[in-house]
């Protein structure tokens, strides 16, 4: 019999109330025009399909990290397109940088939300003359996790935001700020949950009742789960979360004896991935370990490693053998996974990222330098099959580049019936290589709901138009017909950003 772990609530339920904040902004309108259009040395035209670009984006850093960093849409959060019940909206979300990175700060962040009001997308293409109206907003968080997603069963989306200030201040500072969610319909603010660093963003209807319950997995210091009912505005915290499943990326999905939480496994060095079941009872949750997966040996060694808020940090891993301590081996964690049912057996698979991370430096008295270029990574795209809710096995491994986008996203992309993935945004950010790297270079195409494949260049050249150095594309399909929204600039230090949606062929 499998030990059960019960995860008692260390304060009583908290309720927010339903206090909304008048959210103000400022309306655009925006003549689209066509995608060739845009003066840019890097386009690349598809006959095929039809391009617009509907938005000018021009929301500059109010303090910059680098000399390069000209537009805050360079590194793009989310891009969404919205049916809500006042209408088709497409929405773009982005933060700002306000304090020097390494600096200790308590300056309230920001962050920027674009809405466009879309009359007729079916036609938006016809009518490309017409003008778009917009609302900009200025928000004050910034956003760890986001979502978009019915939070009060009104049949409409919101959005929601884990919020932090992990925004390059130095951990001293004060780090604390509470979540939110952004009503589209009305423009308003409501706070949720408590104050805290908010990390790893999930949600289920762990009871059925159409509400989602939130899931907050922050730091304190130490790890918690933070549990919001939002259909009764309540939250609670809970303790030993860290103990089963470590924070990091993780996912929650339903399953037959109730949901499972997958992540790396707690003090194994982030080497190992955990599987473990969640049950869902008046308020507690309770866990047991379902499976895992061991990736590679658990490290014995340590290394001081100069972290991108200006701290120091020891991180294990290995020190390489005669290397008298100039080279390690950094046991990485997967930063990214998600759920799916690729091969659509009706049980919900995992995918997860691993990193082996060969660190080199000169100075054995100085820290590694991973955002320096002391380092490089290979990555891998580990697919897992669940077997009836009761072991994964894995599948599939893929070397990737998946790990240098935002988050992992799912759409069917070739329009055969199976849902593929794909990287969110194009890669971190620089001059150096933001014209350079090839576009779309993260996508997995769904082979009749068997494995993944790589998707090759002439895929992308034959379905796909290339308009700028582009950052980030979504995908999405509506009434049979299938979109591409994107971010992209038209040079590297461009000051203006732009939004664009390419209706596009789809071909296998």
């Amino acid at each position: 019999m499998k030990k059960i772990l019960i995860l008692l609530l260390l304060i009583p339920s908290l309720s927010w109330g339903d206090e909304r904040v008048k959210t103000e902004s400022s309306l655009n309108s925006f003549e689209p025009f066509k995608c060739e259009k845009l003066k840019t040395d890097f386009l690349r035209l598809n006959n095929l399909n039809e391009c617009l670009i509907i938005q000018k984006l021009s929301n500059q850093y109010e303090v910059k990290s680098a000399d390069f960093d000209t537009n805050t849409w360079n590194r793009p959060q989310m891009i969404k397109y919205v049916n809500n019940s006042d209408g088709e909206k497409i929405i773009a979300h982005t933060w700002n940088n306000v304090v020097k990175w390494g600096d200790k700060s308590n300056k309230q962040p920001f962050s920027h939300l674009v809405v466009i009001d879309i009359p007729n997308l079916e036609k938006l293409f016809e009518t490309s003359k017409s003008e778009l109206i917009s609302k900009h907003y200025n928000l004050p968080l910034i956003a760890r996790r986001l979502d978009v997603l019915d939070t009060d069963k009104d049949g409409d989306k919101e959005i929601l935001y884990l919020s932090n200030k992990e925004d390059g201040r130095n951990r001293k500072s004060s780090w604390k700020d509470v979540n939110y969610i952004f009503d589209l319909n009305d423009q308003t603010l409501k706070k949720f949950g408590s104050s805290h660093f908010s990390h790893d963003l999930m949600y289920i209807d762990f009871n059925k009742d159409g509400y989602f319950e939130i899931l907050d997995y922050f730091y304190n210091p130490g790890e918690y789960i933070e549990l919001c009912d939002l259909k009764n505005n309540k939250c609670a915290k809970i303790k030993n979360s860290s103990k089963l499943v470590d924070i990091g990326f993780n996912h929650i999905f339903p399953s037959k004896n109730g949901s499972i939480m997958f992540g790396g496994c707690p003090g194994l060095g982030d080497t190992t991935f955990c599987w473990s079941n969640v049950n869902y009872k008046n308020g507690k949750l309770s866990f047991s370990k379902l499976d895992s997966y061991k990736l590679k040996p658990q490290p014995t060694d340590k290394a001081n490693f100069l972290i991108w808020t200006g701290d120091v940090q020891k991180k294990p891993g290995y020190w390489v053998e005669g290397s008298n301590k100039k080279q390690f081996k950094q046991a990485d964690r997967a930063w990214m996974s998600t759920a799916i049912d690729y091969n659509k057996d009706g049980f919900i698979d995992s995918v997860g990222i691993e990193k082996e991370v060969i660190c080199k430096r000169n100075d054995v008295s100085k820290p590694f330098k991973r955002s320096g270029g002391d380092c490089k990574e290979e990555v891998f795209l580990y697919i897992f099959k669940n077997i009836d809710d009761s072991e994964f096995i894995k599948h599939q491994v893929i070397p990737t580049t998946i790990n240098d986008a935002y988050k992992i996203e799912n759409a069917d992309l070739n329009k055969d019936g199976t849902l593929d993935l794909y990287g969110f945004r194009q890669g971190y950010y620089n001059p150096w290589n933001a014209c350079k790297t090839p576009q779309l270079k993260s996508i997995y195409l769904n082979q009749e709901n068997k494995y993944f494949e790589h998707a090759s260049q002439k895929f992308i050249e034959e379905n796909f138009g290339l308009y700028g150095c582009e950052r980030a594309s979504n995908f999405f399909e509506k009434d049979g017909q299938y979109y591409r929204l994107f971010i992209t600039m038209p040079s590297a230090e461009s000051k203006n950003a732009y939004l664009g949606i390419e209706n596009y062929t789809g071909k296998n």
